[in-house]
Parts: C-alpha cells; structure tokens; sequence
C-alpha cells in the first residue's frame, strides 16, 4: 500500500497562508469540453510541463477543444487546447498506457495562455511513484466538475470525499475498449469527474482509534485520477480510480522520448 512517508523535492506551487490545501490545489484543475462532452484534467510539471486526463476524455478532444481555469474571484479563463500546445494540425499528440485509462499532452507555447496557466503545475514529485493503493482509513480527495456543476457563472471546482475500498483490480473499460488496472472508492463517481484527480490531503485522520495529524510541512499525495463508475444495474455503484504511478510513467516517458 502507498504511505504518505515519502521524501519530496521542490514543487512549483507553494500553499499559501490562510489557504487550505484544497482550495490552493482547485488551481491545478481545468474542465474540459468539446461539443456535448465534457470531463476534467490538471495540470503537472516534470522536465516538461504537461496536462493530464483520463484516456477517454482525451480522445474526444481536438486542438480548438474549450479548456478553463479559475480566476481571481471565482472569473472564468477561457482558452483553447491549441493555445497550449502551438499546433495548427487537426489533431493533439497525447501520449497514453497501455496499461491504464492515462493521457497526458505536452504543452509547448509560451504565448498569452502560458502566462495563464504557469503557476497551476503541480511536481510530478507529488504523485505516488509506486503501484498501490492508498491506506483505506485516509480520505481520498478527488476534484473535478461532474454534470458541469461549477462551470457558470461562479466558475468553481467540485471536490467530494471517500475512502479506498479494494486493492489493485484488472477491469475491462468499455470506456477505452481494453482491460486496465484501478482501485475502488467507497463512493460513486459522477459524470465528468473523469480524469480529475485524487489526492490525498495533509489532514488529520483516523487509524486503530488514534488521531493522525500529518506534519505541516508533508504535501499533499496525488493518488491517481478518476476513471469513471462501476455500478449495477440499478445503477447503485463505485468510483474506479487510475493509479497515480500510470500517470508519472507516461510523463516521465514522454520526458526521455523528447530527451532522445
């Protein structure tokens, strides 16, 4: 199982006092949307930097695709996923895991949008390197926009709050038409979650009856990303999550494939 004992390096958003985590993290979300689909990615810096969503939500996407952050006072920023990569072709280059619903697009201009965007990245040093789960008696954090709540007028994220509920399951995904490895949450999904993330904050919880309070200088731990819902024919059901340690090993891949 991942532990949150893990040694980090420096990250490129730091907290700010009188801010919590959460709300200091809602910077690295972004929703996405093309026509009727919509879904939510966020922002990670390696060598590169890079946007990260589910394969699914990926695959809908094309460069003149709507993408939007929070601005100061609950402001919608507006721009285009061409605006980020500097590509005039028809479609993005996103590099995916043949194992996982990952995918990941290397953003490459450094125009009005770059400036936008500069400071939501998150370390790649932040996500869980190693393939597990998360303690089950830790709260796992996931940030998104499901039925595009948060997406007018006061643009904002949605967070909501669960707890692992299985170890590493093979699934077969209708969603990208291949077997892939997840975990479960204790609660459903909601539609476009997709692709957002799941952390784990530096917040107390419970294990064996004791209290555990994180030290104050542990950062959070991204965990994975949502996949989507597994449920029953009724439709009562679970979320699946993605691996964090799918997501670094696209990155750093795509990392050593411009390296080469």
């Amino acid at each position: 199982m991942l532990r949150p004992s893990i040694c980090f390096v420096a990250v490129c958003i730091f907290l700010v006092t009188g801010k919590t985590q959460a709300q200091e993290l809602s910077n690295t979300v972004v929703y996405l949307r093309e026509g009727n689909n919509y879904g939510t990615g966020f922002f990670v810096r390696a060598k590169d930097y890079y946007l990260v969503t589910a394969e699914h939500v990926a695959n809908y996407l094309r460069p003149f695709s709507t993408a939007v952050v929070r601005g100061e006072n609950g402001s919608a920023i507006k721009f285009n996923l061409a605006d980020l990569t500097g590509t005039s072709s028809a479609s993005l280059d996103w590099k995916t895991h043949s194992n996982s619903d990952v995918a990941v697009l290397r953003i490459q201009s450094q125009g009005d949008a770059w400036q936008k965007i500069q400071a939501r990245f998150v370390s790649i040093d932040w996500l869980a390197p190693q393939l597990g789960t998360p303690i089950r008696e830790r709260p796992v954090t996931v940030m998104g926009f499901p039925l595009q709540l948060g997406t007018e007028g006061n643009f904002s994220r949605i967070t909501t709050e669960a707890k692992t509920a299985s170890g590493l399951l093979r699934l077969l995904s209708p969603a990208i038409k291949r077997e892939a490895i997840f975990y479960v949450l204790d609660k459903p999904s909601i539609g476009s979650f997709s692709g957002g993330p799941a952390i784990l904050l530096s917040t107390p919880y419970f294990k064996d009856g004791s209290q555990i309070i994180p030290g104050p200088d542990n950062p959070p731990l991204f965990v994975g990303l949502v996949h989507g819902l597994v449920a029953d024919k009724n439709g009562n059901g679970l979320a699946l999550i993605v691996p964090s340690k799918f997501i670094a090993d696209v990155i750093l891949k795509a990392d050593d494939a411009k390296k080469g």
